[in-house]
C-alpha cells in the first residue's frame, strides 16, 4: 500500500503540478479576481498575514516531501485529496453566493446585506470552513506530517483571530439581525445547537 516517493515519478510529477496549480488559483483567487470596490475595509493585515502562512504551509508541504524519506500512505493522500476536493467545492460555492459582496478582507460594502441562503444558511463561515479542509488537506496529499502540525499550530489560529474580527464588524454592522443568525446559525460546522 505505501511506496517511497524517491522511486515514484508520477506521483511525485502529480503532486508538483498539483502545487502549482493550486497556488496559481490561489493567488489569482485572492488578488486578482474583479470585485466591487469601495467599502470598508477593518483589520488588513489579516488578509497579509494569512496569505504568508498559507505559502508557508505550501513550501514546507513541497520540502518536506522532497527532504524527509517516507513511505507514501495512499489512504492519507486520497483523505488529503478528499478533503482539498470538499474544500474547493465549499469555497466556489460561497464565493457564488456572496457574489459581489465577496472579499478576500473583512469588508463592509455599499448597500451590503446579511446573505442568510446558500451555504451561509448552514454556516456562518463556510468559506473559512473550507479554508479550513484546504489548509489541513493538501499537506496530508504528499503525507507531510510536519506540515501538517504547521497549519494546525499557526494558520488555524491565525484564521479563528480572524474571524473573530470579522464577527465584530458584523455584529457593529447588523446589530440584533446578526446576533440572531449568530444564535440560530453555527461558525463551522453544521451542527445545531440545542
Amino acid at each position: 500500500m505505501a511506496e517511497s516517493h524517491a522511486l515514484n515519478i508520477p506521483f511525485t510529477i502529480l503532486f508538483v503540478l498539483f502545487m502549482v496549480i493550486m497556488a496559481i488559483h490561489r493567488i489569482h483567487s485572492t488578488f486578482f479576481e474583479q470585485r466591487e470596490k469601495g467599502g470598508k475595509i477593518e483589520k488588513k493585515w489579516t488578509l497579509y498575514a494569512l496569505t504568508t502562512a498559507h505559502f508557508i504551509v505550501g513550501i514546507g508541504t513541497t520540502i518536506e516531501y522532497f527532504w524527509v524519506r517516507r513511505e507514501i500512505n495512499y489512504i492519507v493522500s486520497g483523505i488529503g485529496l478528499g478533503m482539498f476536493s470538499v474544500a474547493l467545492a465549499g469555497r466556489n460555492w460561497a464565493t457564488r453566493t456572496l457574489g459581489k459582496l465577496h472579499s478576500p478582507h473583512i469588508e463592509i460594502k455599499k448597500k451590503h446585506q446579511l446573505i442568510k441562503k446558500g451555504p451561509y444558511k448552514y454556516l456562518r463561515h463556510p468559506y473559512y470552513s473550507s479554508v479550513i479542509f484546504e489548509i489541513l488537506g493538501v499537506p496530508l496529499i504528499p503525507n507531510s506530517y510536519y506540515a501538517f502540525c504547521l497549519a494546525l499550530l499557526v494558520y488555524i489560529p491565525l484564521l479563528f483571530l480572524r474571524v473573530w474580527f470579522e464577527e465584530k464588524v458584523m455584529a457593529q454592522t447588523f446589530g440584533e439581525e446578526y446576533q440572531q443568525y449568530k444564535k440560530e446559525v453555527p461558525a463551522f460546522l453544521p451542527i445545531r445547537k440545542r
